[in-house]
């Protein structure tokens, strides 16, 4: 498994997910919509979770949206201990004002001040040459 220097993992680029990674290297967030019914996507995947149409395209969405749910953890993550630092870690599931859902790691935020239905707005955390990972905080 391919490690960053300060030792976390990271993730397999394949051909299907570089449009996202590159994109959020970028600072833009994207999503696969369907061209048959409109469906937008988190997690890229080769066919449309909605109607299972293939012709799918990489789309632009607001990176804002608002809480649907949240959870926070104290101890190291998978046994990687290059997490130790960051914790606790707060993950939430967000509800896009442009209507998908994903989940996202909310930063700047103690996690007793999270609440469902807050607003939160993506900024984007180099981990590569190409890549980025999405992440949250309050709006």
């Amino acid at each position: 498994m391919t490690q960053t220097p300060q030792g976390k993992p990271l993730p397999e680029i394949t051909d299907l997910t570089r449009p996202f990674w590159s994109a959020a290297r970028n600072g833009k967030l994207v999503m696969q919509k369907c061209k048959a019914c409109g469906t937008l996507d988190f997690l890229p995947k080769p066919w449309c979770i909605e109607c299972g149409d293939r012709r799918l395209e990489w789309t632009e969405v607001k990176p804002q949206g608002t809480v649907y749910s949240h959870t926070t953890a104290y101890t190291v993550m998978m046994n990687y201990p290059a997490w130790k630092d960051d914790l606790p870690v707060v993950i939430c599931i967000i509800d896009l004002d442009d209507g998908p859902r994903m989940y996202g790691q909310l930063t700047d935020c103690p996690p007793e001040k999270v609440r469902i239905g807050m607003r939160v707005k993506a900024y984007f955390e180099p981990i590569g040459e190409d890549a980025a990972v999405p992440k949250f905080r309050p709006a």
